[in-house]
C-alpha cells in the first residue's frame, strides 16, 4: 500500500507537537484575529496578536490527544451554531448502528460546514465521529491543513499529473477508506468532487469506483465491494447558504466568459464565511444504508442521487426563490422573517448576478420534483 502518512489524520502522539506548531503560526493567529475582530485586528494587530497567542497556548494546555482538540473545538462550535443558526434538526440517526462504521456519502454546498454538521449530528447522537475527506487545494496554507488533520480529516490529492500516478493516489486512497471502515472508523466524503454551486447535486460515478478500487486486489467484484463500506447516503440542507452570493458571481462570470479563475484565498474566504454566515435552518438525514447495490457505478450513482434528494428539506426561500423566476406572487405561507430577509438579499445581490443566486436556492426545489414523479433507475 502507497504510504500516505502526509495526507492521513494526525494520530494522538503527534498532537503535541502539532498543538505547539499552531501557537507559534502567526498566520493561523492572524486568522483567529481577522476572525473575532474583522476590521480592528487591521489597526490593533500588533497588540492583540500577543493576546491572542497566550489565549491559544492557555487553552491548548489540556489537548493531547485527537479527542481532547475535538472536546476543545465543541464549545466553540456549540456557541458559532447558537449564533448562526435558527434550528438544526436531523433525522435517520435511528436508520443507523452505534456499533457498525460507515461511509457518509453526501451532498456538498459548504466546504466545512457539511462535514462539521454530520459530526455535531453523529456525536450528539451517541455515535463517534468521522474521518473526512477534503481535497488539497484547502490546505495550501499549514495551518489549515494542520487544524483540519487535527480534526480526522484526510487529504484528497487533486492535481495528479498522470495516469500511473493517478492510479496509484486512488488505489492508496480507496484503500485507506476501506481500512478504516474494517477498523470501525467512519468516513465522510461528498458524492462528487467539489461543492454543487448552481443546488444541484450529482453523484459522479467516478467517486464510487474510487471507492471501489481497494476490491481489486481482493478480487472482488464491484457490489462486493461497496458492500462492504456500508454507504450511508446524506442529504443537507440549507434554509440560507452564507456562500451564496459568491457562488452567484462565479457561476455568472464563467457562465459569460467560459472559465473563473479563483483568487488565491477564496477557499479559505469561503470557508470563513460558511461558518460565520447566516444559515436559519438546517436539516440533516442520513438515509438507510444501501443494500441493494447495482452492478455498475452509474446505476449506484442515479440511486444514490435519488436518495440524497428525496432525502433534503425545501425551505421557503427555495419557494420564494421559484415563484420570483417564474414572476409569480409569493406563496402566503412564507415565514415573514425568512421572506424579508431573503428579498433583502435579492435585492442586495448585484443585477447581473441575481438570477444565478436564485437559482441556488429553487434547484433543489425543482430537482426534489422530478425525483418524486419517477422511479430513479427510469431516468
Amino acid at each position: 500500500m502507497t504510504d500516505i502518512s502526509d495526507i492521513a489524520p494526525y494520530e494522538d502522539e503527534d498532537v503535541p507537537h502539532i498543538v505547539n506548531r499552531l501557537i507559534n503560526d502567526d498566520s493561523f493567529i492572524e486568522a483567529i484575529g481577522q476572525l473575532k475582530f474583522k476590521r480592528w485586528y487591521s489597526l490593533l494587530g500588533l497588540l492583540l496578536k500577543p493576546k491572542i497567542r497566550s489565549f491559544v497556548k492557555s487553552r491548548a494546555k489540556n489537548i493531547n490527544s485527537i479527542h481532547d482538540f475535538q472536546m476543545e473545538v465543541e464549545p466553540i462550535l456549540a456557541k458559532v451554531l447558537s449564533n448562526t443558526t435558527e434550528a438544526f434538526t436531523v433525522s435517520g440517526l435511528d436508520n443507523l448502528d452505534p456499533n457498525q462504521s460507515h461511509v457518509f456519502l453526501s451532498n456538498h454546498r459548504d466546504i466545512a460546514m457539511d462535514p462539521t454538521f454530520v459530526n455535531w449530528a453523529l456525536h450528539k447522537g451517541g455515535f463517534q465521529t468521522v474521518r473526512i475527506a477534503i481535497g488539497d487545494n484547502l490546505v495550501k496554507r499549514p495551518f489549515v491543513g494542520d487544524l483540519m488533520r487535527l480534526n480526522k480529516s484526510f487529504i484528497v490529492k487533486r492535481n495528479i499529473s498522470g495516469p500511473r500516478e493517478m492510479l496509484q493516489t486512488y488505489s492508496a486512497l480507496s484503500n485507506y477508506i476501506r481500512n478504516s471502515i474494517e477498523e470501525k472508523h467512519s468516513v465522510w466524503i461528498a458524492h462528487r468532487e467539489g461543492r454543487a454551486k448552481n443546488g444541484i447535486d450529482r453523484t459522479d460515478p467516478a467517486i464510487l469506483k474510487m471507492l471501489a478500487m481497494a476490491g481489486k486486489s481482493r478480487k472482488e467484484p464491484f457490489q462486493q465491494s461497496v458492500e462492504a463500506l456500508r454507504i450511508v447516503p446524506v442529504s443537507i440542507s440549507y434554509e440560507f447558504d452564507p456562500c451564496a452570493p459568491m457562488k452567484a458571481r462565479e457561476l455568472a462570470i464563467t457562465e459569460r466568459e467560459g472559465q473563473y479563475t479563483k483568487q488565491p484565498n477564496e477557499d479559505v474566504t469561503s470557508i470563513a464565511e460558511g461558518i460565520i454566515g447566516w444559515k436559519g435552518r438546517v436539516h440533516l438525514h442520513f438515509a438507510t444504508p444501501l443494500a441493494e447495490i447495482p452492478d455498475n457505478p452509474q446505476e449506484l450513482a442515479t440511486l444514490v442521487d435519488h436518495q440524497i434528494i428525496v432525502g433534503q428539506q425545501i425551505f421557503d426561500t427555495g419557494r420564494c426563490a421559484e415563484a420570483i423566476l417564474k414572476q409569480h406572487a409569493l406563496p402566503d405561507d412564507l415565514l415573514p422573517d425568512v421572506k424579508a430577509r431573503f428579498q433583502s438579499l435579492v435585492s442586495g445581490t448585484p443585477e447581473k448576478y441575481r438570477d444565478k443566486l436564485l437559482e441556488i436556492y429553487a434547484n433543489p426545489l425543482r430537482q426534489l420534483a422530478l425525483h418524486q414523479q419517477s422511479d430513479p433507475l427510469s431516468r
